[in-house]
């Protein structure tokens, strides 16, 4: 779209009916003729929106929690488009954790494996994503067992059973190790 206002008016139509959502870049849409739309920039800030919903679009026939499709996306996007992200733009490390462990809490964490946290209009929709990223990245290190995840894994129960099937893991008690909790 040419710009930001026609963009949001057509992806408009694809959101809830009420709502406060967050911004986006592109977005792969799965309806009837499945597609992704983005905002017309320049092809270095494209580049990484096209790798990320051409991930979208290669994984929906999967019905797999949106914490794994993201986390796969994002992913993508970093390794296919590095020069993308400005390094001196981002937080540390030490600082990007700092704010998972202070934000996450129960109920934020039931939102990331509902894939409702990815549609927050505040911090929590960044931190969505991240989170996505470190899991998936965490998960896929080792890659065949992964594989097998993520073609396993599914919505209902947020890929909880095909983690423990496939990966040997409990998901709560790896997100409870990355934020440093019991």
């Amino acid at each position: 779209f040419d710009d930001q206002e026609t963009y949001y008016r057509y992806v408009s139509h694809h959101y809830p009916d009420a709502g406060e959502f967050a911004f986006s870049g592109g977005m792969f849409i799965n309806a009837s003729c499945a597609h992704f739309v983005a905002i017309k920039g320049e092809l270095h800030a494209l580049e990484p929106v096209i790798a990320h919903e051409t991930i979208h679009a290669l994984l929906a026939h999967l019905p797999i929690p949106a914490w794994l499709n993201e986390g796969l996306a994002v992913n993508t996007e970093q390794r296919l488009c590095p020069a993308a992200q400005d390094p001196r733009s981002r937080p540390s490390a030490l600082q990007m954790h700092q704010r998972h462990k202070t934000f996450w809490g129960p109920e934020e964490m039931q939102q990331f494996w509902s894939g409702q946290s990815f549609l927050r209009s505040d911090q929590g929709n960044e931190l969505s994503y991240d989170f996505a990223r470190i899991l998936v990245e965490q998960f896929a290190a080792d890659w065949e067992p992964f594989v097998r995840f993520a073609c396993s894994a599914r919505l209902d129960d947020a890929g909880a059973q095909a983690a423990k099937l496939e990966l040997g893991i409990d998901l709560g008690e790896a997100v409870a190790a990355i934020l440093e909790r019991p």
